[in-house]
C-alpha cells in the first residue's frame, strides 16, 4: 500500500514549500451520464452518430487529465454519491439502493434512512480544517421528515432538492422548467459563495451537483436553438402515440438528451470562466465526473446517453454502470491532455481530497476509510499505484430493466491485484448462481465468460467478495428473485432479446 493517509501531502502549486495556500476544490457531479456523453471520451468509446456538444467539459479535459479506468461504487444515485462522500463501501452507511423520503420504503429495501451523522464525512473534515464549504444541487443522502439538514454534514451553506424541508431548497422540483434552469441556479450560488470566500479570504470547497441528465428532461426553447429535430430525427412517426400528450416528449429524444447536457455544459464553462478570470485556476482543483451510468431507455423515453463501447447502464454492474468520466484539473500539478488508464474510484475522493489540503486524518476517520489516496497518480497519471488493500466491490439486489443482456448478477469485485494489463473481474449473484469472470482488458464488453477456464481465481474473488458481503451492516430485501441473464445462442453469443418488466416498480433514481 501507499504511504499512510496520516502523512500529510502538500501539493506544490507554484508556491515554496513552508507557505503553500490550501487549495480550492470543486466537485462537479452530473446525474445519469454514461461515459459517451462527454465529447472528449466519446470519440474514443464511441459516442454515437450524434455525439454529444460539450466544449467546456472538452476544454476542461484538454487542460487536465481524463480517466478510462474509473469506476464508482454503485451504480445509482445515493450509494454513489455516498461512496465520494464518505470514502467507504455504499453498505457500510446502510445504503443498498436510493434513500426513499419515505420510511417504510426504507425498511422494505433493507436500508437506513440517512447516512448517521457519526460518518465520516469530506466535508466536515474541509470545513473543521477552516475551509469554506457549499452544496448546490442534488442531495439525496437523506429526505425523510426527520434527516438531519444537508448543513449538518458540515456545509457552510447549501440550496438542494431530493432534501427534507429542513434544508434550503434550490428550486420548485414539480416546476416543469426546473430541469432546464436547474444548472443556471446551481452555478449561480457557486459563483456567489466563491465571491464570499475571496472576500473572507479562505480556501473553498464546493460540491455542484446537476440534475441534468436525470429524467424528466424538459430543455427551453432557447437551449433547444441550434440541436434542430431535422437534424437529430429526421424521420417521421418516431415518437410513441402514448406520450405524444407530455411536453416532454414533443421534441426526439436524442435532441432532448444532448440539448440539456449541453446547457449543462454551458453553465459549467461560466463557472470555470470565473475561476480563471479570477487567478484562481493554479490552486482550483477541480473534478468532474458522474454517479453512474446512463438511464435506461426502457424508464425514460428520452433517456438515451451513451455507455459506450460498454456493455450495461444505470443499475448494471457491467461496465456501461459503473464506468463513468472522470477529468480532474489542477494547472501546474495535474498534466494536460493526459488520458490514463488507470485505477481510480469514487472512495478514493475522500482521502485524496484531505490529502491535497494538507489535512491529517484522526484515526477513527483513517480507520473507516476504503478508498486510497490518488494524488500521486493526479501527479502522475500513467504511473501505477501499489494494489489497493481493500478490493473494490459492488452489490444492487434490486430492479433492471432493459434489454435483458445489461442485466447483471448482483454482487461483482475487481481483482486487488489486477493492472490494466490484465484486469479481472468477477460476478455472481449472492446464492452462487451466474458466475462471470472476464478480463477487462481485452473483453470491454464483458462477453467472454472465462470462469469455467479459471476455477481458482473465481475461488479466489468470490470467496473475497462473499466475506466482504458478510461484514456489511445491512439486511437485504426479502424475496429477491435473481434473473437469469440472456440465452447464450452458441459460444459467447447474447441473444438481443427485451426482458418484460413492470415500470411501476422502478423508481427513478
Amino acid at each position: 500500500m501507499m504511504a499512510h493517509i496520516t502523512t500529510i501531502f502538500l501539493v506544490v502549486v507554484g508556491l515554496l514549500q513552508g507557505s503553500v495556500a490550501k487549495p480550492n476544490v470543486v466537485f462537479l457531479l452530473a446525474d445519469d451520464w454514461g461515459i459517451g456523453d462527454v465529447g472528449a471520451y466519446a470519440k474514443m468509446v464511441n459516442g454515437g452518430d450524434k455525439p454529444p456538444v460539450t466544449p467546456n467539459l472538452d476544454q476542461l479535459a484538454s487542460e487536465g487529465t481524463m480517466f478510462t479506468r474509473f469506476h464508482t461504487l454503485a451504480s445509482v444515485c445515493s450509494p454513489s454519491r455516498a461512496s465520494w462522500l464518505t470514502g467507504s463501501w455504499p453498505l457500510a452507511v446502510k445504503s443498498p439502493y436510493i434513500f426513499s423520503c419515505n420510511h417504510d420504503a426504507n425498511v422494505a429495501k433493507g436500508q437506513g434512512d440517512y447516512v448517521n451523522l457519526t460518518t465520516p464525512f469530506i466535508a466536515k473534515v474541509m470545513h473543521d480544517d477552516g475551509y469554506m464549504t457549499a452544496h448546490y444541487g442534488k442531495w439525496h443522502l437523506g429526505c425523510t421528515p426527520d434527516a438531519p439538514p444537508v448543513n449538518a454534514y458540515g456545509y457552510d451553506d447549501s440550496a438542494t432538492y431530493v432534501s427534507n424541508n429542513n434544508s434550503a431548497q434550490l428550486g420548485n422540483f414539480s416546476d416543469k422548467w426546473f430541469p432546464a434552469n436547474s444548472s443556471t441556479l446551481i452555478v449561480n450560488y457557486a459563483l456567489d459563495f466563491v465571491e464570499k470566500a475571496l472576500q473572507a479570504d479562505k480556501p473553498f470547497y464546493i460540491n455542484l451537483w446537476f440534475h441534468i441528465s436525470h429524467a424528466p428532461l424538459n430543455p427551453s426553447p432557447e437551449q433547444l436553438q441550434g440541436f434542430d429535430v431535422k437534424d437529430y430525427c429526421p424521420w417521421s412517426g418516431m415518437i410513441p402515440s402514448k406520450v405524444t400528450s407530455n411536453e416532454a416528449y414533443i421534441h426526439c429524444p436524442i435532441q432532448v438528451f444532448r440539448a440539456s447536457q449541453h446547457d449543462a455544459d454551458q453553465q459549467i464553462g461560466r463557472f470555470m470562466d470565473t475561476i480563471r478570470s479570477k487567478g484562481l485556476s493554479n490552486n482550483t482543483f477541480v473534478i468532474f465526473s458522474g454517479d453512474n451510468g446512463p438511464e435506461d431507455p426502457h424508464v425514460y423515453f428520452n433517456s438515451v446517453g451513451s455507455a459506450g463501447i460498454y456493455r450495461g447502464r444505470k443499475r448494471s454492474l457491467y461496465e456501461g454502470g459503473i464506468s463513468t468520466p472522470l477529468i480532474a484539473w489542477l494547472p501546474g500539478t495535474i498534466p494536460a491532455g493526459v488520458v490514463s488508464e488507470e485505477d481510480f474510484a469514487s472512495i478514493d475522493f475522500f482521502p485524496t481530497v484531505a490529502a491535497m489540503a494538507g489535512i491529517t486524518l484522526d484515526t477513527k476517520t483513517q480507520d473507516w476509510l476504503r478508498g486510497r489516496n490518488a494524488i500521486d497518480l493526479l501527479k502522475s497519471p500513467n504511473t501505477a499505484l501499489s494494489p489497493r488493500k481493500y478490493a473494490l466491490t459492488w452489490d444492487y439486489r434490486f430492479g433492471m430493466p432493459g434489454k435483458c443482456y445489461h442485466q447483471s448478477p448482483r454482487l461483482a469485485i475487481m481483482d486487488p491485484e489486477g493492472s490494466p494489463s490484465s484486469q479481472l473481474k468477477l460476478l455472481m449473484n449472492p446464492d452462487n448462481t451466474r458466475v462471470e469472470l472476464y478480463n477487462l482488458t481485452h473483453d470491454l464488453f464483458e462477453q467472454d465468460n472465462i470462469a469455467s477456464s479459471n476455477p481458482s481465481t473465481v475461488a479466489r474473488l468470490s470467496k473475497l467478495l462473499l466475506d466482504w458481503l458478510s461484514t456489511m451492516p445491512t439486511t437485504p430485501p426479502k424475496n429477491i428473485v435473481y434473473n437469469e441473464g440472456c440465452t447464450l445462442k452458441g459460444p459467447n453469443v447474447i441473444e438481443v432479446e427485451e426482458d418484460p418488466f413492470d415500470l411501476s416498480l422502478y423508481e427513478l433514481a
